[in-house]
């Protein structure tokens, strides 16, 4: 791995593992453990360290995407790694996939299926709210340090969203994702995977019942819990803390709509009977 340069982000950690996301820059970084002079950031290599003016060691590494996540900018709650992590692999996301998630928020998802789909893919994101897009594309740029170009962003409800070609996979993040159903039922490929992530169990009701409707099958709903654990010398015990529900992942998959019934023939004369008496 390269030494670090200016104008690189790294992340400032104490020895108690406290984090500062920062780019390095001409003068001085403050926090309560004290002043880094960034200066003497450039050339040192990750997991070396610099002293503050009051001893403290503070240890570099370069940003992963999950302490970049917690660091950006953001309007509203972020989805949280563990569900990002269970959406891409029961999302069944590859290299050189091409995706359409709606529903950007800070851009949390986006960079995640950035990631999955690696140069060869494409990320299509819709989302209604300008501002919202505008922040998310803020955050991506910002931690590739350019707009990313396999990264489509159109500002429109997905309710009404259309497009010539087809897709295999699609992501939701959305207050009401049942109403987008019909409009990506024209959208996404028979056999493709529908993926949505909800907080409630309301939603999620609401979901299943459009997309029995809509010709998806194979639903089914999860969440995903973590607890970490406390280890010493002598004990191990769990936290008393945990990172419980933060929302349902729904997962579907499209089938081929159905031909419309045709009564038979006794259906036929019966009702023929009826009108004649």
């Amino acid at each position: 791995m390269a030494a670090f340069g200016m104008d690189e982000w790294v992340l400032l950690t104490s020895q108690k593992g406290k984090k500062w996301l920062v780019k390095i820059e001409e003068g001085p970084y403050s926090s309560h453990l004290g002043t880094i002079d960034m200066r003497e950031i450039p050339g040192k290599e990750e997991g070396e360290y610099v002293e503050t003016n009051k001893g403290a060691k503070i240890f570099l590494f370069r940003p992963t995407l999950e302490d970049y996540i917690f660091k950006m900018k953001r309007h509203t709650q972020i989805i949280y790694p563990k569900d990002l992590g269970a959406i891409v692999f029961y999302g069944d996301i590859a290299p050189g996939e091409t995706v359409l998630e709606s529903g950007m928020g800070a851009g949390a998802l986006t960079l995640t299926l950035l990631r999955a789909v690696g140069d060869r893919g494409r990320v299509i994101s819709v989302e209604k709210r300008p501002e919202f897009a505008a922040l998310a594309l803020e955050n991506i740029a910002r931690f590739h340090g350019c707009r990313p170009p396999n990264l489509d962003i159109v500002v429109a409800d997905i309710q009404d969203f259309s497009m010539t070609a087809r897709v295999n996979r699609i992501f939701l993040d959305l207050p009401e994702p049942w109403h987008a159903i019909r409009s990506l039922g024209r959208i996404i490929t028979e056999g493709g995977l529908l993926v949505s992530l909800s907080p409630n169990v309301g939603q999620v009701q609401l979901m299943y019942r459009e997309l029995k409707a809509r010709s998806f099958a194979n639903i089914s709903t999860f969440e995903i819990l973590r607890r970490e654990w406390k280890f010493d010398e002598i004990r191990a015990r769990p936290n008393d803390r945990m990172i419980g529900h933060t929302g349902f992942i729904t997962v579907a998959k499209k089938v081929v709509q159905p031909p419309p019934e045709v009564p038979s023939a006794a259906d036929i004369s019966f009702e023929a009977d009826r009108e004649l008496s």
